[in-house]
């Protein structure tokens, strides 16, 4: 991006030199003595000094800084640049063409307003070029001009340059001979009307390419901001805006980057909340208000508790990152079998899980717990270790009520849910090995699943479960004496699918 900036200035340059070469030619008594093309030389030798300067220094004073601060070092370095060119040439027409005062000034001023149009330019166009889709992050100036501030001094500034221009210009006509005849007298009048006119065609035509070049500024940056705010509306958050300038525009720039931080950091915060528990819940914990975000629900849930039998003491003998691959598969695959019945997994546990189901209002949980259930003994029939070892599997399902919420201390909780109906889901799932059934359910389970379900149910009478006064009535499927493989648990879901709703 740098080159058309070099380019450009060089444009200037040019210009310069053709400026105050038209008013050397106008002026011959000044000059005589000399060729024009050594005038024309002695006015760009300046200009060429100054553009390798520009060339050598603009690396090291305007590229090494942030790209916030490099339309300010360019501005500084253009117009210092011109302002030596300024001085070159007044030291020229005072020692070498030996002119008078207002001659000299004459040069002075022209090499400084075309500068001073010429820097700006240079410095709009570097805002332009540090354009890269990247946001700088650099604090903001606090002493930087508003945009309205800048505009009124540019204006102002225009309005002096303008005045003392033509003032500077029209000194040298003042002093008319009263004994010059009449028609020299009208010549030197219209040479100050042309001079006049050209000198306000010159600066109306450097105001409007500054315009011009503002303006292009201004509809870059609003296009910028409005396509990012599109984007941020549609869910692209994978850029900023770019912060440009120093301004109102660089102030809302950083603020909208802010928005897409914040939007980022949600959304994250989204994702996770997406692997730990159901779009239902991650939204109401998401719309909770500061404060009510721990405050508890009661629900009707189907509780499953499933585990890897023996599996702890077999992966004590095995490397760990063999036991944790196994397990991330395992689960991976469990979660998605819980996921497709409506439920969710609320924690991983060693080798186990705890599920829950109804959480979204559904009410056929009970069917929903116990058909994943079959498609989870179907999953854990075909997962086995590198040893060829495979596991058997104990489940226990219960119904009833339980408090859903948050829990832990003020910095971190966790979502969970907690009541005598998850215990009992607990206590089923330890029973189901000395009952001898894969699966172990409550009476309450077995009240609100389909006849088709019930079906593959046998009734294995009340039991005593641990740290309940009265024995629990339970149901039992799938006994460890059948193979557990695809055929029998497809039987059985066939069984369940095919009985009556």
């Amino acid at each position: 991006m740098m080159y058309p900036s070099r380019f450009q200035i060089f444009a200037y340059y040019l210009l310069s030199v053709l400026v105050l070469s038209i008013f050397a030619f106008r002026s011959p008594s000044h000059y005589q003595g000399y060729p024009q093309y050594y005038i024309i030389l002695l006015i760009a030798l300046p200009y060429f000094v100054s553009g390798v300067a520009r060339t050598l220094l603009e690396p090291a004073l305007v590229l090494s800084v942030s790209p916030l601060e490099r339309s300010r070092r360019q501005l500084y370095l253009d117009l210092g640049l011109f302002a030596l060119v300024a001085l070159v040439l007044l030291a020229f027409e005072f020692f070498v063409y030996r002119h008078p005062v207002y001659t000299a000034l004459k040069t002075g001023i022209w090499v400084f307003v075309i500068g001073y149009f010429a820097s700006i330019d240079s410095s709009l166009h570097r805002v332009r070029s540090s354009h890269d889709g990247h946001s700088d992050t650099s604090a903001l100036n606090s002493r930087a001009l508003p945009v309205s501030q800048k505009l009124s001094l540019f204006l102002s500034t225009t309005v002096l340059l303008v005045v003392s221009t033509m003032a500077i210009s029209a000194y040298g006509y003042i002093n008319i001979d009263s004994s010059l005849p009449s028609a020299a007298v009208g010549r030197i009048e219209q040479e100050f009307i042309v001079e006049m006119m050209f000198i306000l065609g010159i600066i109306i035509t450097l105001t409007t390419r500054v315009i011009v070049s503002w303006s292009t500024n201004l509809q870059t940056m609003f296009e910028t901001q409005i396509d990012m705010l599109k984007n941020v509306q549609e869910g692209a958050l994978d850029k900023h805006v770019p912060v440009l300038t120093q301004d109102e525009f660089g102030i809302i720039a950083q603020q909208t980057n802010l928005i897409i931080d914040q939007l980022r950091e949600k959304s994250r915060i989204q994702k996770t909340l997406e692997q730990v528990v159901s779009p239902h819940i991650m939204h109401r914990l998401l719309a909770a208000r500061e404060g009510k975000v721990r405050e508890a629900q009661e629900l009707d849930l189907a509780i499953l508790f499933c585990d890897l039998r023996e599996f702890t003491s077999y992966a004590e003998n095995k490397p760990p990152d063999e036991v944790i691959m196994f397990l991330n598969a395992y689960f991976t695959k469990l979660a998605d079998v819980v996921a497709e019945h409506n439920g969710i997994v609320n924690k991983f546990i060693g080798d186990a899980i705890l599920a829950v189901f109804g959480v979204d209002g559904n009410p056929d949980y009970a069917r929903n717990a116990v058909e994943a259930a079959l498609d989870i003994l179907m999953h854990s029939s075909s997962a086995v270790m590198r040893d060829g070892t495979r596991f058997d599997i104990g489940i226990g399902i219960n119904c009833g009520r339980a408090a859903a919420g948050t829990i832990g201390s003020s910095e971190r909780f966790e979502y969970t849910f907690i009541g005598d109906s998850v215990n009992i889901a607990s206590r089923l799932d330890g029973l189901s090995k000395r009952l001898g059934y894969r699966i172990v359910t409550s009476a309450d389970v077995y009240a609100k699943i389909p006849e088709g379900h019930k079906a593959i149910f046998d009734d294995l009478g009340k039991h005593q479960i641990r740290g309940k006064a009265q024995p629990v009535h339970l149901y039992g499927a799938m006994q460890e004496g059948e193979k557990l493989d695809g055929e029998n648990i497809l039987r059985f879901s066939a069984a369940v699918r095919s009985g009556p709703a």
